[in-house]
């Protein structure tokens, strides 16, 4: 039986009888379970396109917008606090039978992945590269085992990772009578003028950028304003780099990766800011910032390039990544390298590349590198190579994807040769912050373990929706990661990738939709310390295919509109909702940054800059650095970074009460801070030295006030 034509269907279609089955549409393009089409009469058939309304209700897509505001109104009722439960999962189990409906009747408007790529030719290497790069990984593996970077071990380690990649890069096929690259430059050179030619959508995605920019660098100064303890033991690793101890890692705090220290005394060196607060913000939200790029590609990979400019401005803008990217702690470089890693890797799965995996590999290796966290990565990667395998037929694509996975693992191991030794020389320390979570190293589970994690799984799972934990650093105390547009767009995009993964069985759908809890297993894996999860920093890079499932349905909805009006009507409101939509995250995520996270992370943290700055100034005007102190009070301020902030790092300006009679060997004038509740330390200054003055700084932060106690001459 002959498949029918085109033609064929089209005459069905317009003489109103049953249209023939036809093949399916090919994958590339958009989605759509069925066209509506009008049925016009014989004698209005010829005249139909003349005389069709710009406007009815029947071409209202009222099943997809509706969905779309129940998602949105369940999200508003389901947030704490005194979220309302039974009303928001009846407004949301509404919300999917329609979401649902208007995907069986054809309201949805689909954007589909990129499409595969066929391998072409045989995988190729290069011998004496090869051979160069065994040679210098052994070398760099056996040179490190000091804990300590030098000039030979750090070449070594680079040349290998670069004969690595060289000795399996595939060369580009090269179109017949091209001309050299030296040609075409030479030829540009010479031409007589220079023309510049900008695209309207390289022009929208640059404004995009500087938006994004805006929100990022905007008060980076003085937002967030405080500085915890966790920045004072990265500050005392930067010292320690630039006073000649090149850690490969760094023992303080349970132990942490080298990246982010050598990325702040670089930053730190460039921009003359050294060792400093504002060289940890400045590190982090520039890595934050470029990263930004990858969520555009990987949405471009999912979807075209409106998901991937949706994508690019959701996370952007996003209050929870603009708080990660603002912190100046390793906690960023999670997702800011789990972006890159799963863009090439989902790439090369589609293209049957090995030039991507060898991205993949290195970016991989680099985020090993950054945050403990990363960790996971492999294990995300692996699942996303077996769901490629499970639905992919060809025997070469799979072929090319076990190579590819193959090469991905060599060239990130290579790449993280001097953190390997140490991790073999010494398990327990590498280990010590996962084993204290994952184990019982520290506490013995408060349950069973398998209860714990399961708890835990649905808790990590609410973060985006409901509560992102208790952290105050990382985030709203008891409030979801997400805006409440953001959040409705989450769920309706898993609901759409459901539906499409059961229709279409298309591999990078399961692999969105299993990624999510995967990349937030650092979190969930914390079964010694239930309470700890969801940590808003351990599970930063579930962002990733969380904020592409939100920009696959918003650019659905805004299809589903456009696609039902005639004309320019439906473009015009679908542009009009879009620019919206996207106007009102950036205003909620404004509010939930510049707002309430600094508020209460003002409100939290303990004010160590007005404290230095109170010793810098009495230093700078009769006293000195040397002859101040801060009397130690149990949970109060760390010590050291005040006096970062006073301008003398890695000096501690702690004291106990009763070290202060020790002071007066200090020739006078000397400065005391006190906590004022410290009524011990006040009794034993006035004992010691009856001369002084007893004052109080009053905060710009209520509750935060502290005493200062001035001795202006020996006693």
């Amino acid at each position: 039986m002959q498949e029918p034509s085109v033609l064929d269907y089209l005459k069905a279609l317009l003489s109103g009888q049953k249209a023939p089955a036809v093949p399916p549409l090919p994958r590339s393009g958009r989605s759509r379970v069925r066209k509506p089409a009008a049925k016009p009469s014989a004698s209005s058939r010829g005249r139909a396109k003349a005389t069709a309304p710009v406007f009815t209700l029947a071409q209202l897509p009222w099943r997809s917008v509706g969905a779309f505001v129940l998602f949105f109104a369940g999200q508003i009722l389901l947030a704490p606090p005194g979220g309302a439960w039974a009303l928001a999962a009846s407004v949301l189990l509404l919300a999917v039978g329609l979401a649902a409906w208007a995907y069986v009747e054809g309201e949805w408007s689909l954007p589909q992945p990129a499409p595969a790529e066929a391998h072409k030719g045989v995988a190729v290497f290069r011998r004496t590269p090869l051979l160069a790069a065994g040679a210098l990984f052994l070398l760099a593996f056996l040179l490190s085992g000091n804990n300590q970077f030098n000039l030979l071990n750090v070449a070594c380690w680079l040349g290998a990772v670069g004969s690595l990649l060289y000795a399996f890069w595939q060369p580009a096929a090269k179109a017949a009578r091209q001309p050299s690259l030296r040609a075409r430059l030479a030829g540009f050179v010479r031409q007589p003028e220079f023309t510049l030619r900008v695209s309207r959508w390289s022009v929208l995605v640059l404004l995009a950028f500087g938006l994004i920019a805006f929100f990022r660098f905007h008060q980076l100064t003085v937002t967030p304003p405080e500085m915890v303890s966790d920045h004072a033991e990265m500050l005392m690793d930067v010292l320690d780099i630039q006073n000649g101890k090149t850690s490969i890692f760094f023992e303080r705090n349970t132990g942490r990766e080298p990246l982010p220290f050598y990325l702040a005394v670089w930053v730190g060196s460039l921009f003359g800011t050294g060792a400093s607060f504002l060289t940890l913000k400045l590190a982090s939200a520039l890595v934050a910032f470029a990263s930004l790029a990858f969520m555009y590609l990987l949405g471009k990979e999912l979807g075209g390039r409106w998901v991937g400019l949706f994508a690019l401005l959701l996370t952007g803008l996003a209050y929870w990544p603009n708080v990660l990217s603002r912190l100046g702690l390793n906690f960023g470089l999670y997702a800011a390298l789990a972006a890159p890693t799963l863009y090439y890797l989902l790439r090369g799965l589609r293209r049957s590349s090995l030039n991507d995996f060898l991205l993949a590999g290195l970016f991989m290796g680099i985020g090993l590198n950054g945050y403990t966290a990363f960790r996971i990565v492999p294990l995300v990667a692996a699942a996303a190579v077996a769901i490629f395998l499970l639905h992919r037929s060809s025997p070469q694509a799979r072929s090319q994807a076990l190579l590819g996975a193959v090469l991905l693992a060599v060239v990130a191991i290579v790449a993280v040769t001097p953190l390997l030794r140490f991790a073999i020389d010494n398990p327990a320390l590498v280990n010590q912050r996962v084993l204290t979570r994952l184990g019982e190293a520290e506490r013995a589970y408060p349950g069973p373990a398998g209860a714990i994690f399961v708890s835990n799984v649905l808790n990590g799972l609410g973060l985006f929706n409901y509560s992102g934990g208790t952290l105050w650093v990382t985030g709203a105390v008891r409030a979801p990661a997400f805006d409440p547009l953001s959040g409705a767009l989450l769920l309706l995009g898993v609901c759409l990738a459901v539906m499409r993964y059961a229709r279409h069985r298309q591999w990078q759908d399961l692999f969105l939709l299993l990624s999510i809890p995967l990349l937030m297993l650092p979190s969930t894996l914390s079964l010694a310390f239930p309470e700890e999860n969801p940590a808003m920093n351990r599970a930063s890079a579930a962002w990733i295919p969380a904020f592409l499932l939100c920009a696959l349905a918003l650019d659905a909805v805004l299809h589903s509109i456009r696609a039902r009006f005639n004309g320019g009507l439906g473009l015009r409101l679908a542009q009009l909702l879009g620019v919206g939509v996207l106007g009102l995250v950036a205003l909620l995520n404004y509010g939930l940054f510049f707002g309430e996270y600094t508020r209460n992370y003002t409100a939290n943290s303990w004010n160590s800059r007005e404290m230095g700055q109170a010793i810098a100034d009495y230093a700078n005007s009769f006293g000195s650095l040397e002859s101040a102190w801060v009397v130690a009070y149990p949970h109060w301020v760390d010590t050291r970074l005040v006096a970062m902030e006073a301008g003398k790092p890695g000096h501690d300006y702690a004291v106990w009460p009763e070290q202060l009679a020790n002071t007066a060997s200090v020739p006078a004038p000397r400065l005391y801070l006190l906590k004022p509740e410290d009524t011990l330390a006040a009794s034993t200054l006035q004992q010691l030295f009856p001369q002084g003055v007893l004052t109080t700084f009053t905060s710009q932060t209520p509750t935060r006030d502290f005493l200062m106690y001035l001795v202006a001459a020996d006693n």
